[in-house]
């Protein structure tokens, strides 16, 4: 039996029947439409009852107030129940329950109604392109008494679109019953139906929600409160609350605070990430861009883990903006300056501090000193929270001489307003070798014989020139790899649970493979691929440019 690919009926709302010839039509086959068409014409003929109208079959897809006999799509028996139980609570939903019918469901409040249809979406997918059918049903050719019954079925459709995506095989159909609501400016449903659509285009793209949505979060969506008012830390304290959809991704999140420091690029902004910070958690991971937001925090809220979300750089690849508004400098300057005083940007060599070094580390204690507000002079005892802890444990330069240094920039200092001074802070650092770069803990072995050889301890700093090995005290480099030598990074979890990370360097003809222990193996190996795929970008502008 061939159904049509698109039917109109008098209304000019699209239909969802499918194309097909074959016996493995999508929709309904013959017996299932044979059952209903025989159950809905009681008054007509036996051999009227057997056969079948266009008109007969466009009603299948059709509103309806009364309760569905059977499915509307072909699935096993045991999901009939939570089938028809959906049905149940989008009607009851939309108001187009019968009265006897109403008084045996007094329980189906909106938010029950909406978190039951959830609920069985996500603990079967394979009742979603039910679900979806039954409320395209629902928003063709609604002639219910209730008035907002084809708006509140529309709202139903936007929460469903929100957190699951649906088959390959109903896609198309899907899309194209939303695009055409969307499109027509004489539907009332125009709006919702592009919100519609725009949440399922996110879950297509994204994967739909992940974890059961909280009950308070059932109850904002189901009241029409879709936005639900989220804090975001940025580096220093500071705090954003930014209105967060059950459809909003950790992408959406990174490109609205970027948006707000002034990074408009998009390859600017792939160096910016969202951090979940958990309290006792010492290991982080930036959250991956498709994540949804109200996944991270649901699931963490009733497991009563306190945390908090924080935007920061990531990655530093593009240089510093000189044209950046001052929350651009605010957010970079609180995020480099602790990095700074605890002396990971610090180089000793052989146990003392180039002039260079010192020079640029007087200036930066004079503008540190500006940038909290100061308008005195440091004094003396000032110095402990100015200068980096490496330079105070040297011999050299004693503290007055270091006083006597910071006291010479100060004139100039003084005359900057805070915000400027943050900014000549990062441009003084931006020089140093070190400067953005993401450090981590690791050890090394070393040598070999019957022990298999020695482990040291390094420090690890990943910035745009590679990979650095550092000495843990000194911060001389011990070992290089720029990203141009590095083949692959391998992560190896040992039996007793230790985590290793393998980066494997070299060329085609002779590899090398350095293996590291490293608690945050995962978060090295995802930094090194993102600078080298940064770079291969890069060589391939200036290739097409050139």
């Amino acid at each position: 039996m061939a159904v049509p690919s698109r039917t109109r009926d008098m209304s000019g709302d699209s239909l969802c029947a499918e194309d097909s010839g074959s016996e493995d039509s999508y929709f309904l086959d013959d017996d299932s439409l044979l059952e209903i068409l025989k159950a809905d014409s009681s008054l007509k003929s036996k051999a009227k009852r057997n056969e079948w109208t266009w008109k007969a079959q466009t009603d299948v897809v059709k509103w309806q107030a009364a309760a569905l006999r059977a499915p509307l799509l072909r699935l096993p028996a045991a999901l009939t129940p939570p089938a028809l139980e959906c049905f149940t609570c989008v009607r009851a939903y939309c108001g187009d329950l019968p009265p006897a019918e109403r008084a045996a469901h007094q329980d189906l409040t909106e938010v029950k109604c909406v978190y039951t249809v959830l609920m069985h979406c996500h603990s079967v997918p394979e009742l979603r392109d039910e679900v979806y059918c039954q409320l395209m049903k629902q928003t063709t050719s609604n002639r219910s008494q209730a008035n907002d019954s084809c708006q509140r079925a529309w709202r139903l459709m936007s929460i469903l679109a929100a957190y699951f995506t649906c088959s390959e095989t109903l896609r198309p159909f899907l899309v194209e019953y939303l695009s055409a609501a969307a499109a027509d400016r004489r539907r009332p449903c125009q709006g919702t139906a592009a919100v519609c659509l725009a949440n399922l285009r996110k879950t297509m793209r994204c994967g739909g929600r992940k974890n059961v949505p909280s009950v308070e979060e059932v109850t904002a969506v189901s009241a029409g409160r879709s936005a639900r008012r989220q804090l975001y830390r940025l580096p220093g304290g500071a705090e954003r609350v930014v209105n967060t959809r059950c459809a909003t991704v950790v992408q959406d999140i990174v490109n609205e605070l970027c948006e707000l420091i002034g990074v408009s690029s998009e390859a600017e902004r792939a160096e910016f990430s969202l951090y979940c910070i958990v309290a006792g958690d010492a290991l982080t991971m930036p959250l991956a861009g498709d994540e949804y937001v109200l996944d991270v925090t649901t699931e963490l809220q009733r497991a009563h883990h306190p945390f908090y979300l924080i935007f920061c750089r990531s990655v530093w690849h593009h240089p510093l903006r000189a044209d950046a508004p001052p929350l651009y400098t605010e957010v970079l300057f609180n995020q480099v300056a602790p990095d700074y005083l605890e002396g990971l940007l610090v180089v000793v060599a052989g146990g003392a501090a180039s002039a260079s070094v010192v020079r640029d580390a007087a200036l930066v204690a004079a503008l540190l000193h500006r940038a909290a507000g100061l308008a005195e002079a440091p004094h003396a005892r000032d110095l402990k929270f100015l200068l980096p802890k490496p330079l105070l444990a040297l011999r050299e330069p004693r503290p007055h001489a270091w006083h006597a240094a910071a006291a010479q920039h100060w004139p100039h200092a003084a005359r900057l307003p805070p915000p400027h001074a943050k900014a000549q802070v990062l441009h003084v650092l931006s020089r140093w070798p070190l400067f953005g770069s993401s450090f981590f803990a690791v050890r090394r072995v070393v040598g070999s014989g019957a022990n298999g050889g020695e482990w040291r301890e390094h420090v690890l700093a990943l910035n745009r020139r590679g990979v650095h090995l550092l000495h843990p005290l000194t911060h001389e480099t011990d070992t290089h790899w720029p990203y141009a030598d590095l083949i692959s990074t391998r992560k190896v979890r040992s039996e007793d649970g230790t985590l290793f990370l393998d980066v494997k360097c070299g060329s085609l003809l002779q590899q090398r493979v350095t293996r590291l222990q490293a608690e945050q193996a995962h978060e090295i190996a995802r930094l090194v691929r993102q600078y080298v795929a940064l770079q291969r970008d890069q060589r391939h502008e200036h290739g097409f440019s050139s």
